[in-house]
């Protein structure tokens, strides 16, 4: 038996690999009703259960052939499997409750003739769209190339909720960007951007990070529901499914994003809040500290000839105390704008940002010796602005640690070891630590060190762990006391 078309054909690359289960011939054009990828896989199965075989030939652009192959008569069959006559069993008796669900996916005029030879008693409840019922809060945005199963969501759907249908995954991200929905239906298999594909770009975006995605597949199974869910999926529904159980599952995601969305905006109330009184506190707290600080230098120029040396301490510890305050007002500024400030992503030059802010510790303290071991072209893409304050940081502190030992060395590279992410390093030989206190390391205001060892006010690795999180990174740090430190972090 030969069937040949003249479509759009296969690309010669793709030929082998049409049999296979739940494969799609990717970027295929001129699709009118795309499939789940098993219709050619039980071809070929039920051709090799007959003993025959088949096979495609194709040019693209012109069509494809297949040819199927099957011998004449039994005598290759099992005896085991060979059946003689068939035993009629009335339909109605053999269907399933999704069978008679699938019929809501056809159009209307033959799903209704399909439905009316089915006896009543054996028909599942179904959920009619033409039902009247108030429209509840929500937006849903449906992805599915065939253009069936769009029209069914949408009939489903339509009565309940506001629905967008959109064909395939790039169609969908750009609406989602434009118009961020509450709930997204999406298929999985998909030519261009699949599911999976759209659901990744869906969570790297900030605008659509925390929107429930609940993906469509005709895979089932324990391996295909986990898959779906570790690439970042809410829920995973698999074909075919009863209106009930969608309907359930898109109204509880609903209900759980509208909750969820409402403690977003009491907590970006509250930060409103908190920062305004940080502001204010700050404002406040900078006029008498300078007043002490301005006071206190005044009184030492005109009248420290009149104070003993025992008035003269006591006046340089009030200024510096005042110093001291001022710079932790500053810090926990600068912690509130990073907490509160959304990263703008942009390729960034680690290696120049970390040279620039090393030629500004060396123009403070022109004396020190210090080896620096910078790696070229370090590069990394994220917000330039926090990254220079996180650099700025963590090099600061490896200078400041290091400042006890005559042959100081600060370094900056990437840890080669580690395995399918960038792992960034800054190493000192300095001061360390006692790892048993590491776990106080990013905590604001908690130090490792007596003050008048080495001066700081506990804010700046706190700042810096928060800009690592802010991109999708982690950091921690290996140190030994009299050793030195190293801290690694990533970014997403």
């Amino acid at each position: 038996m030969c069937v040949r078309d003249t479509g759009t054909g296969i690309p010669a690359q793709e030929l082998p690999h049409i049999f296979e289960r739940f494969y799609r011939v990717p970027q295929a054009r001129g699709r009118s009703f795309e499939g789940t990828g098993i219709g050619l896989a039980l071809v070929q199965e039920l051709v090799k259960l007959h003993g025959g075989s088949v096979r495609a030939a194709s040019v693209e652009g012109q069509g494809t052939t297949f040819v199927v192959s099957i011998p004449g008569g039994t005598a290759h069959l099992p005896a085991d499997q060979i059946v003689r006559g068939h035993e009629l069993v009335p339909p109605a008796a053999k269907a399933s409750s999704y069978v008679l669900e699938a019929t809501q996916w056809l159009p209307r005029d033959d799903a209704k003739h399909l439905r009316a030879s089915h006896p009543a008693e054996h028909q599942p409840v179904l959920v009619s769209p033409e039902r009247s019922t108030p429209a509840e809060a929500g937006r849903i945005l449906v992805v599915d190339d065939n253009a069936d199963m769009r029209e069914y969501l949408s009939r489903l759907l339509r009565p309940l909720w506001e629905v967008e249908a959109v064909g395939d995954g790039q169609a969908a991200l750009a609406s989602a960007r434009a118009r961020s929905p509450d709930v997204i239906l999406s298929d999985v298999m998909m030519p261009g951007l699949d599911g999976f594909a759209l659901l990744r770009q869906l969570r790297a975006d900030s605008k659509t990070r925390t929107v429930p995605v609940i993906l469509l597949s005709a895979r089932a199974g324990e391996e295909a529901v986990l898959a779906g869910l570790d690439q970042g999926a809410d829920d995973y529904l698999a074909k075919p499914f009863t209106a009930q159980e969608l309907l359930a599952r898109v109204r509880t995601h609903l209900t759980m994003a509208g909750a969820r969305n409402a403690l977003h905006a009491e907590l970006a109330r509250a930060n409103e809040d908190l920062a305004a009184f940080s502001y204010s506190v700050a404002h406040d707290l900078r006029g008498p500290l300078r007043s002490i600080d301005g006071f206190s230098s005044l009184l030492l120029s005109e009248h420290g000839t009149a104070l003993d040396d025992g008035a003269r301490n006591l006046l340089d510890r009030m200024r510096a105390a005042a110093r001291r305050m001022a710079q932790m007002i500053d810090d926990l500024l600068m912690l509130s704008r990073v907490t509160s400030t959304e990263p703008q992503r942009a390729p960034v030059d680690l290696s120049a940002l970390a040279q620039e802010s090393l030629e500004k510790l060396r123009i403070q303290e022109p004396d020190r010796s210090v080896r620096i071991e910078l790696a070229p072209g370090l590069t990394a893409r994220g917000d330039p602005g926090l990254l220079r304050i996180a650099l700025e940081n963590l090099l600061g502190n490896a200078w400041k640690y290091s400042g006890r030992n005559p042959e100081a060395v600060i370094e900056l590279g990437v840890d080669k070891e580690v395995e399918r992410e960038t792992v960034y390093f800054v190493r000192d030989n300095g001061a360390g630590f006692d790892m048993q206190y590491a776990r106080k390391l990013f905590t604001p205001f908690q130090r490792l060190h007596r003050p008048d060892e080495f001066p700081g006010t506990g804010i700046g690795l706190a700042t810096v762990q928060r800009i690592v999180r802010k991109h999708g990174g982690r950091i921690w740090a290996q140190a030994a006391p009299g050793k030195g430190a190293t801290f690694y972090f990533t970014l997403s």
